[in-house]
């Protein structure tokens, strides 16, 4: 379906109207009006209207950054029993800050321009965290802690919440994001794609080994090892335990990965004694054999990175 944007001529929300309707109903105000004349509305703001829209994006420039800022450990609570409530209670402790982007947003005379002054504030911001990091080593740390609080709670949680301005904000900060820490790959996800993806999006080691190898999200080795997981492991009898065991395990095993100074030399041997066979049984229609063979790299890496670890905290 193909939509118009335009604005609503009784509280000046922004519209996103679907093409072939002759009349609408405002999601803001719930007044109805024609397409015709939300498609030619323009916004012009009073003087006082414009000292209101000043306050506001003052106020989202000053709590934008704390939407990152405020999580220490996005890791900490990123496991399926837990991540609902962790994220619903992270969106109340954030309202007041989600709210006056959204104020800004709607206030505004150019909105286009708004959210990129206000990402670029906050990517400077950011930078300037970084550059505070002692070594490369803290300074990827710290970079892998953003990154992920980006993807599994600042985005999602401007989506959910910012019925105006979260999408075109979370593509304009992944757009700036990228120009700034060109390493990053990153991609806009609701909170219902992300808490479903436990089960069925993601795959955080196999994803870390092709990314280290240059290869893209959607390359033929990560798609037939997905495929595999839901169309075969998922419907074996104790499969979607082995799935749930890997998925609570497995974000931690690439954070801890990621701070040896040889993780590509690890990623690679991951590929040549797990990942690499996987594959060749698949095709060769042995899923019995890459079970086993799956099986092996959980259990290794839960053994090396996660309770060695835990042992040592």
């Amino acid at each position: 379906m193909e939509f118009i944007t335009g604005t609503c001529p009784n509280c000046q929300g922004e519209l996103q109207i679907p093409k072939g309707h002759e009349k609408i109903i405002c999601m803001y105000c719930g007044r109805e009006m024609d397409v015709k004349a939300a498609a030619e509305e323009k916004r012009h703001l009073s003087p006082e209207e414009r000292q209101k829209a000043a306050e506001a994006l003052k106020a989202a420039q000053e709590q934008f950054p704390e939407l990152l800022f405020s999580v220490k450990d996005p890791l900490k609570d990123f496991k399926k029993s837990v991540y609902e409530a962790s994220f619903r209670a992270y969106e109340e402790a954030q309202a007041k800050a989600l709210q006056a982007i959204e104020d800004a947003y709607r206030l505004s005379e150019d909105r286009e321009s708004l959210l990129k002054e206000l990402v670029f504030g906050f990517v400077e911001k950011v930078q300037e965290q970084l550059d505070r990091k002692k070594g490369k080593r803290g300074q990827e740390d710290a970079m892998m802690n953003f990154n992920m609080c980006l993807v599994v709670y600042v985005n999602p949680a401007l989506m959910d919440c910012n019925k105006s301005s979260g999408r075109p904000l979370v593509e304009e900060l992944l757009r700036q994001w990228k120009e700034r820490f060109p390493k990053t790959n990153l991609k806009p996800a609701d909170f219902e794609t992300i808490n479903g993806g436990f089960k069925r999006r993601f795959c955080y080691i196999t994803t870390a080994v092709c990314e280290s190898q240059g290869k893209p999200d959607d390359c033929y080795e990560l798609n037939l090892l997905r495929e595999y997981r839901d169309g075969y492991l998922m419907k074996q009898p104790d499969g979607e335990a082995l799935i749930r065991h890997y998925y609570d395990i497995a974000p931690t095993i690439v954070k801890r990965i990621g701070r040896e100074g040889d993780a590509r030399k690890v990623y690679e041997g991951i590929w040549k004694d797990y990942l690499s066979p996987c594959i060749r049984l698949i095709e060769a229609e042995d899923n019995e054999g890459c079970r086993t063979v799956y099986q092996d790299m959980i259990y290794a890496l839960d053994k090396r990175y996660f309770h060695r670890e835990e042992e040592r905290e």
